[in-house]
């Protein structure tokens, strides 16, 4: 084998710095083929859209702040890392919609915003009497019962899909338009960066679109699915009966303390990491058996490599792909992408006015405001507080709505602090601000993304040891992005112990 930068261990390149490619990282340095790692990052520093800092001198999550530990990925690498005693649940658990002119309790009993409930929708006011009615037809109103492939559960092998619905034409007929842009759209869609009407229930929200499979109706079967609460039931503030825990975890400190701990074990672990490296081509050697099938160039360097985890965004590995994998480079460059900013804004905390108990608050599509959401972080997490500060995330950007590009940081800090005001009240001047911007950085599982990742897939799998991992396979947080990272790390050591 030929020479690496550990001596004459077979060496393994990550490309992407981001949650899935450390993890790839950790999964590699860890195997039994003992390989050298490197980790190449084209920014300054590892995470990705993990990001911490500061707001008026108060800590703060500047990227996501939680992930759903239905899927145990995340919480067992937190605590894997040593973390465990600084994970937390939000301490504000109730969110609203903005409907009808104001503030308004998400109903009980919804799955990712499609209702199963419709008396609790009818209370909550999110919708209108006449909107709720319109949904109680779901129970009577005939139609065919919709198949996986409509759905999006399964894979064309031509990589068309041709007859995969849109979340939006699957539901609409069965719930109304109302309901849909009012409810689903806003939780469905704002989780996404995007709409029900472009993307595929089967990759944005399976646990939907299995529940549907084999049947015409939404409601009845879709109430059977309701997750039961988290097990282990924690003491009520006061006394009282024990609420249950939060589907939602965080880490004190912010999560780009998992990314430093990460980062630490694999220094430690001989991964050797690269930061403003990024990798300007990627070249299939045809060579002897043993030798390194891939060379990266990158500005600095040529790395020789035995195995590849591409870790990137479809429209970045598109290109890296195109010279040996024209159809991966196809299927993954039609995959568009989103852009979305955040302002971060600090109040004075006595002149901060917010309702009791709520996390933050969605903004639906048809309200036509710029912002998307409102996260109320020092009700949320009591970790983002100091004395006399009180902090909320005001969020904007979604697919077809590029308003967001054409605003400078002040000017769009200034307008989401404006629509803040006018929609939940909140007539404090803020103190401080800081904007955060993930230009192009939320893929859009439009119908038939199932399709074009597996003809991606299906290609590279004919090459040496090559690897796709990241939110490009069609899951958006930290869980499903740590999973991807593990099976892509786990699948080139393999193939380099055969």
């Amino acid at each position: 084998m030929a020479e690496g930068p550990a001596g004459s261990r077979p060496v393994v390149a990550v490309v992407g710095g981001g949650i899935s490619g450390i993890v790839a990282a950790r999964v590699l340095a860890a195997s039994p083929a003992g390989v050298h790692v490197l980790l190449l990052e084209e920014t300054g520093e590892l995470g990705g859209r993990i990001s911490s800092g500061e707001v008026a001198g108060v800590p703060v999550e500047l990227g996501p702040d939680q992930f759903l530990r239905r899927d145990p990925s995340a919480e067992r690498l937190c605590r894997e890392v040593g973390l465990g005693d600084d994970l937390v649940e939000p301490s504000a658990r109730s969110a609203g919609i903005f409907s009808y002119g104001r503030l308004r309790p998400i109903p009980r009993g919804t799955v990712v915003g499609v209702p199963t409930d419709l008396e609790a929708v009818a209370e909550s006011g999110v919708v209108s009497p006449a909107g709720v009615e319109r949904a109680r037809l779901d129970s009577s109103l005939p139609g065919p019962d919709l198949t996986g492939a409509e759905l999006g559960l399964e894979d064309d092998p031509g990589g068309q899909s041709p007859a995969e619905r849109s979340a939006g034409d699957i539901l609409r007929p069965r719930l109304g338009d109302e309901v849909v842009d009012r409810l689903v759209d806003p939780l469905l869609g704002g989780i996404n960066a995007g709409g029900v009407d472009t993307l595929s229930l089967g990759v944005v929200a399976p646990q939907i679109a299995s529940a549907l499979s084999g049947r015409h109706d939404v409601l009845a079967p879709l109430a059977t699915t309701l997750p039961p609460p988290v097990p282990g039931p924690v003491p009520a503030p006061g006394g009282g009966e024990p609420e249950q825990r939060s589907p939602f975890l965080g880490v004190r400190g912010g999560l780009a303390r998992l990314v430093r701990a990460c980062q630490r074990e694999l220094e430690q672990g001989g991964v050797e990491i690269l930061t403003r490296t990024p990798v300007t081509a990627v070249e299939l050697v045809p060579g002897q058996p043993g030798s390194p099938p891939w060379r990266l160039e990158t500005a600095t360097r040529t790395v020789e490599a035995h195995g590849l985890v591409l870790a990137l965004p479809g429209y970045v590995a598109s290109e890296i792909v195109k010279g040996f994998a024209p159809g991966a480079s196809a299927a993954l460059g039609e995959v568009p992408y989103a852009s979305v900013a955040m302002a971060t804004l600090a109040f004075e905390r006595e002149q901060l006015v917010l309702p009791s108990g709520w996390s933050g608050f969605l903004v639906p599509r048809n309200e036509e405001r710029l912002m998307t959401a409102a996260t109320f972080l020092t009700s949320k997490w009591p970790w983002m507080s100091q004395p006399g500060t009180a902090l909320v995330r005001v969020s904007a950007g979604r697919y077809g709505d590029e308003r967001i590009g054409e605003l400078d940081d002040g000017e769009l800090a200034r307008l989401l602090a404006g629509e803040l005001a006018d929609l939940a009240g909140v007539v404090a001047k803020h103190k401080a601000w800081r904007v955060t911007r993930f230009d192009h950085s939320f893929p859009q599982y439009r119908p038939g993304h199932r399709s074009l990742v597996a003809r991606a897939r299906r290609e590279l799998a004919e090459l040496p040891s090559v690897e796709l991992a990241g939110a490009v396979l069609g899951g958006i947080g930290i869980p499903a992005c740590i999973s991807s990272g593990q099976a892509a790390g786990g699948a080139v050591a393999d193939s380099l112990l055969v």
